[in-house]
């Protein structure tokens, strides 16, 4: 079970995802969000999460890690 920091970086990721204007390239869109104005460690533990718990986060989410 995640704590709530977790579930709300989780949660986070998943509406910048989804919430992306154009739906071209989105991993690369959310990837420069992040790089923006996600710190190091909010990166690091989301991370960790996407690989401890893949299921709950967007496959946007996932390439946009594998992008960073």
């Amino acid at each position: 079970m995640m704590e709530y920091h977790q579930e709300h970086l989780v949660r986070m990721a998943n509406q910048i995802a989804g919430g992306v204007p154009s739906r071209e390239d989105v991993a690369g869109q959310v990837s420069h969000h992040m790089q923006q104005f996600w710190t190091p460690e909010m990166l690091k533990e989301l991370s960790e999460i996407a690989v401890n718990t893949p299921d709950c986060i967007d496959a946007e989410v996932h390439a946009a890690l594998a992008a960073l």
